[in-house]
């Protein structure tokens, strides 16, 4: 699915983050880029068949895969690049924040995700609305044994709130899902795991196990 070398340009880059490596290096970068982008294509083709929203989309990797720059004007690291890959499979695109497929790719850490990493806050207040009206129905989702079998950590977020927020009581049996920033499923994998073309329909299962997740958390038109 991706090739050895793309890990080896990222570690290599993680090593040498400067632009001189960059020019001296560009045929290996963009020899990862190719790869990467061929590897977002085929899962946007594919996720496409089982996703009408992505399908109807007519997305290309271009639209799903951030710029390497680093965008330096309010941070203290200087260095110029980011030193992994991900795409957004997103119906809008990369750029607008709503649910999404996700892959990571990073020679030390690697993980796929799907969800509403961080919600906006009319889009996080519009999920909490949706959790605390038909509760029954996002358990079925958020735990179904399907979904749990590819994604063991259930769905998580990044940060919850210590207390209820406001217009929820504390005995809401909603209280877990509805103190949360943020509504994914993730799983780490093994860098030797997207080497792997046997893979690729495990990888495709596990977002496919998805769907119904993504689309009682995706904001209403």
């Amino acid at each position: 699915m991706i090739k050895k070398s793309t890990y080896t340009f990222l570690k290599s880059l993680r090593a040498n983050n400067s632009k001189e490596f960059m020019i001296e290096n560009r045929d290996k970068y963009d020899d990862a880029m190719a790869d990467f982008t061929n590897f977002t294509q085929r899962l946007i083709d594919e996720i496409s068949l089982f996703d009408n929203e992505i399908g109807r989309a007519d997305l290309k990797a271009k639209d799903c895969i951030p710029r390497l720059n680093r965008d330096l004007r309010f941070s203290k690291n200087k260095a110029p690049y980011k030193t992994y890959l991900y795409s957004i499979i997103c119906r809008k695109g990369r750029k607008v924040n709503d649910v999404n497929y996700g892959v990571f790719i990073d020679p030390e850490s690697s993980f796929i995700y799907s969800g509403a990493w961080q919600p906006e806050p009319t889009h996080l207040k519009e999920i909490r609305s949706k959790i605390n009206y038909d509760y029954n129905e996002w358990i079925k989702i958020a735990e179904d044994q399907k979904l749990l079998n590819s994604f063991p950590d259930g769905v998580i977020a990044n940060e919850s709130l210590k207390r209820m927020p406001a217009g929820y009581d504390e005995d809401n049996p909603a209280a877990k899902y509805l103190k949360m920033k943020g509504f994914v499923v993730k799983k780490q994998l093994d860098n030797s795991f997207f080497q792997e073309e046997k893979n690729w329909t495990i990888l495709l299962n596990d977002f496919k196990v998805c769907t119904y997740l993504k689309d009682f958390l995706k904001k209403e038109e």
